[in-house]
């Protein structure tokens, strides 16, 4: 599937730009669309570029949906040391004061449902539903082993390789099979954009142990997995825990936002509507 013809790059890509001042900085917001509203948290080491073709099929449905760049991403500051999960997740409710919502439906994406499920844990007075997309369920040797594993360069080469490995590494590991040449250059351009740091994203959701949100959470949620995303497997471990959560299989892989905009709107616009009522 081609997208090229309707992927807005970031110059185009809509919605009111505002920042807000948090805890953590300075958070870059695109806020697009009338009705009930839902904030959509990106994968690391992406930024709002990641909802891009997501917001304005929101939008058309009736519904606000807002971005955020996680602190350290896109164009939010970047924190001046490596943040937790639960710092990811309280500096959210700044955000909100800045907006002047109240609650909100709060979805988020592989690092960015780890940021969901702890905003929905500790702020569930400001959660009206919650989508995790991707959530990852570490165990404690899954995490002390991923946390072991070496930072991936940033150092440019003269031959232009640094950009040309990123690329055959998300091609052929993370977005594989079947991802747009689309998605993987936004993979690739999100990881650059971030710098040196962008590790603290996945720091932070290696160090974080999501059992005792996902186990303690009130507000509804609906649980979203790509069967060809690298964290598929782990899905079981979030339904035998919470076998009340919604479930939605789809296919696809880690780039389901991008290469699959429409079939995502369709599962997750009715949920909003109905947490939301």
């Amino acid at each position: 599937m081609a997208i090229a013809s309707s992927w807005p790059a970031v110059p185009a890509m809509k919605g009111h730009k505002s920042y807000a001042g948090t805890p953590l900085g300075q958070v870059h917001v695109r806020d697009l669309g009338q009705g009930p509203a839902v904030l959509l948290l990106h994968q690391t080491p992406w930024f709002s570029v990641q909802y891009a073709l997501i917001q304005p099929l929101l939008a058309e449905a009736g519904i606000r949906a807002i971005t955020i760049d996680t602190p350290g991403y896109g164009l939010s500051d970047l924190p001046s040391n490596p943040p937790k999960i639960e710092n990811y997740a309280d500096n959210i409710t700044a955000v909100l004061d800045h907006l002047g919502l109240a609650s909100v439906v709060i979805c988020g994406h592989h690092t960015g449902a780890l940021i969901a499920a702890a905003f929905a844990h500790r702020h569930a007075a400001r959660t009206k539903g919650a989508i995790l997309h991707g959530i990852p369920l570490y165990t404690a040797d899954e995490r002390t082993t991923r946390l072991a594993a070496p930072h991936w360069s940033q150092e440019p080469k003269r031959d232009g390789s640094h950009l040309s490995e990123r690329f055959a590494m998300i091609r052929d590991r993370i977005a594989a099979p079947g991802a747009t040449l689309e998605g993987i250059h936004w993979s690739v351009m999100s990881f650059f954009i971030a710098g040196p740091l962008e590790w603290y994203g996945h720091h932070a959701a290696f160090t974080y142990d999501a059992a005792p949100a996902i186990r303690e959470m009130k507000p509804k949620t609906l649980l979203i997995s790509n069967v060809e995303d690298m964290l598929h497997p782990m899905t079981p471990r979030v339904t035998a825990t919470r076998p009340d959560f919604e479930y939605k299989e789809m296919p696809g892989n880690a780039h389901a936002l991008t290469d699959q905009p429409e079939a995502w709107v369709s599962v997750a616009a009715p949920f909003i509507r109905r947490v939301s009522a």
